[in-house]
């Protein structure tokens, strides 16, 4: 098999997803790492000001790379704790740990298993400092739900709880290895709706604990009862940040939010570090918040910074220069003046005015300089120059972060649109230069965002019109449902829900209505003259089509028993009188009256296919082939890749199989291939597993034959969707599931 040249490079957002977490290698300058929760780890170049991404190698095989718990950099080794435990939901008994250490600086690793489950996206990711290597050599490893962990130096592992306590949060360990300390959710000591003691020491090596004295949370409200989150120690004092969860805090993932973003109160505290016995409340005054990060650096004595997290009223920064006895606001929302953004999507405008930062959970400040701090949020990084001084600014510096959740690509063949990127979070993209960010994803005429979208289409000879489903925001500013563009994406305008069909129609419409519900899945007929949708709850798609030309709306229904399959719907690229749709166990169905009537008719596709699943639970891409009347490819994972066709003579429907017997094809696309797109040959491209190795291959013979675009270096992780480039011949686009947005180039092409 031939395998081409490709160079890879990101359509930059930048950032977009939660960083979790920051580690300092303090033995050599320069030397700055961060996780994300499921985009991977990443380091920071100060040379270049950016940061690189660590993970790219991670592939659809295994992910486990791509969702760490905890980094910890000591001496010029750099150790990562992750596990891909999607299947199973923090199961104690399902071990899924992963150790990965590299000793120059994350360019390779080596591996070795952790005996315990580990998933960098669910309860405790916003907590820390979880992995600690001691000064004998042993790691510390404070687990998510199988105790403390500690790895000795002949590489054995073993595990207990902490006072009967599974669900860690942090391990402080002094530099002896004699005193202990252990953060925890309080969930197995609980009683009733109030959490039991988070906070433990040992003082023999963690063979015993004890509880040590921590503050007290007698709200009386549903999870009360504080949580340690962080800690932070210099030679005076050993400092604690702590929260309570609200109640819609995430509270079934063992009583702490995953994130950090839902709590009501909060402490810091501080511990006399050569006794712990007792604490002071060093808590900021008037503080209505939680508190999660926390830093310090010994190049200025006294200098501490915690990050104050709060539900309603944005997140703080509090600054004291006396170790915590008295303090000041550095940061809070947008009153400081010295926020600035160099992301467009950041920007205040497009958020009601206010900074879209959020789950502030981590600080860290370079223990070279005081003058250098970070923080994450849940969309990036950002970096702080002059922080001692009172002049201080803020800024996001997320150059090479892409983390971000990727759902549905598509190339338009002509216009200044270069890629329509759909994706969670952001709701949308539209680049027309594959080099910048966006201006703003996509948003109402008063510049607020709708989040996660689904879909979208477009006339191939008219793309300038586009219409989507899209999520509306946690805020209620945008409402969810179908937004509609006939500029090119430059405005958008939301159509109307089909209220007044009956009760069950109005019930699925209002829940649409609410924030970050998925909407449906839409299709536009080639003369952009018929609008149809599904109308969906959760991730399921229901069998009610909302019909939309013009201002009229009416509802057809695919089941008369009205037994709501699931289905996603298609316009036929040529003709506009048609519409397809694919549903539950293979199902497929076609109307020739623009979507008013659907009339199911024998698949001839693998039985058992659920084609109505959306979002991240999409197992299946299907592609419309330009220019072609009823013609799709598809991808049907361990089923490969087939092409369906429509045969209107015959009122039909048969399909081949493109690749052999034990290949594998998670996502396909189409580009151009000679000179014409829409009506000529297509360019397929795959991410999918040909002859036994997994990779993105192309193939311009309808799959008689394959090449290979990526090397092992290059995989990025889950994939979900994958489109060919319809105006630039071997460019092809990877929506990947955590980081961000791909765009592949033959490298005798690339500029």
């Amino acid at each position: 098999m031939k395998n081409i040249p490709y160079e890879y490079y990101n359509a930059p957002i930048p950032g977009g997803g939660y960083v979790t977490g920051f580690a300092y290698d303090k033995s050599a300058r320069g030397l700055l790492y961060c996780r994300t929760d499921i985009g991977g780890t990443y380091r920071y170049s100060y040379e270049e000001d950016r940061w690189h991404c660590l993970t790219y190698h991670a592939g659809m095989e295994d992910l486990s790379e791509t969702f760490p718990i905890a980094i910890a950099a000591e001496e010029g080794i750099l150790y990562i704790a992750c596990g891909d435990g999607r299947s199973r939901y923090c199961d104690p008994a399902f071990h899924n740990g992963r150790l990965c250490t590299s000793k120059d600086k994350g360019l390779t690793f080596t591996y070795e298993e952790i005996p315990c489950y580990i998933h960098g996206n669910l309860n405790g990711r916003g907590t820390g400092k979880r992995l600690v290597k001691g000064t004998s050599g042993r790691l510390f490893f404070a687990s998510q739900c199988n105790g403390l962990g500690i790895r000795e130096t002949d590489g054995s592992w073993s595990f207990k709880e902490i006072c009967g306590e599974a669900y860690l949060t942090f391990i402080y360990v002094s530099e002896d290895e004699k005193t202990l300390i252990a953060g925890t959710a309080g969930i197995s000591q609980k009683d009733g709706n109030k959490r039991g003691h988070s906070l433990y020491i040992s003082r023999d090596g963690g063979n015993s604990f004890e509880e040590l004295a921590e503050p007290e949370d007698n709200s009386g409200k549903m999870y009360s009862g504080y949580v340690a989150q962080r800690y932070a120690a210099d030679d005076e004092y050993f400092y604690v940040t702590f929260s309570v969860s609200d109640t819609n805090a995430y509270a079934q993932w063992m009583g702490y939010s995953c994130d950090g973003g839902w709590v009501r109160d909060g402490k810091v505290v501080r511990y006399d570090i050569n006794a712990f016995k007792g604490f002071e409340d060093i808590t900021p005054e008037n503080a209505v918040n939680g508190f999660g990060g926390i830093a310090l650096c010994d190049k200025l004595p006294g200098l501490l910074a915690v990050s104050g997290l709060c539900r309603y009223d944005g997140d703080i920064i509090w600054v004291s220069y006396d170790r915590g006895s008295s303090w000041e606001r550095a940061l809070h929302d947008m009153d400081t003046g010295h926020m600035h953004f160099n992301a467009p999507y950041m920007s205040p405008d497009h958020h009601g005015g206010h900074s879209l930062i959020h789950w502030m959970t981590d600080l860290a400040i370079s223990p070279f300089d005081p003058d250098e701090l970070w923080f994450n949020t849940g969309t990036g990084v950002f970096k702080s120059e002059g922080f001692s001084k009172e002049d201080r600014s803020f800024s996001d510096h997320c150059d090479g972060i892409e983390e971000t959740v990727h759902l549905n690509l598509y190339s338009p063949p002509s216009g200044e649109i270069q890629l329509i990127d759909i994706l969670g979070d952001l709701g949308g993209f539209d680049f027309r230069d594959l080099r910048k960010p966006c201006d703003n994803s996509f948003a109402n005429e008063n510049g607020n965002r709708y989040i996660t979208c689904i879909n979208a289409d477009f006339p191939d000879k008219a793309p300038s019109t586009i219409a989507v489903a899209a999520r509306g925001n946690w805020t209620g500013e945008t409402k969810g449902g179908i937004i509609f563009s006939g500029d090119s994406a430059k405005s958008w305008v939301r159509l109307p829900l089909p209220y007044g069909i009956n009760e069950r129609i109005d019930g699925i419409c209002r829940g649409i209505e609410n924030p970050n519900t998925n909407p449906g899945w839409v299709a536009l007929s080639a003369d952009a003259g018929t609008l149809a949708c599904t109308l969906a709850e959760g991730i399921c798609l229901w069998a009610d089509n909302a019909v939309c030309e013009g201002r009229l709306i009416e509802i057809s229904y695919l089941s008369e028993n009205k037994e709501r399959p699931k289905f996603k719907m298609f316009s036929d690229r040529t003709d506009p009188a048609y519409f397809y749709a694919f549903g539950e166990n293979s199902r497929l169905y076609v109307s020739s009256d623009g979507a008013r009537n659907f009339r199911e008719l024998p698949s001839p596709l693998p039985a058992g296919i659920e084609f109505g699943l959306i979002d991240c639970a999409d197992p299946t891409e299907i592609r419309p082939s330009a220019g072609f009347f009823g013609t799709f490819y598809i991808a049907l994972r361990e089923h490969g890749l087939w092409k369906l066709e429509y045969i209107k003579e015959d009122d039909s429907f048969k399909a081949r199989c493109l690749t052999k017997e034990g290949d594998t094809v998670y996502r396909c696309g189409l580009g151009i291939k000679d000179e014409a797109y829409i009506g000529g040959a297509k360019m397929i491209y795959i991410s999918g597993i040909i002859d036994g190795k997994y990779g993105f291959y192309r193939s311009g013979d309808e799959g008689s034959s394959w090449e290979k675009l990526n090397d092992d270096k290059h995989l990025f992780g889950e994939v979900n969707s994958i489109e060919g480039d319809s105006r630039k011949r071997g460019r092809f686009f990877i929506g990947s599931g955590s980081m961000g947005v791909i765009v592949g180039e033959e490298a005798a092409l690339s500029s």
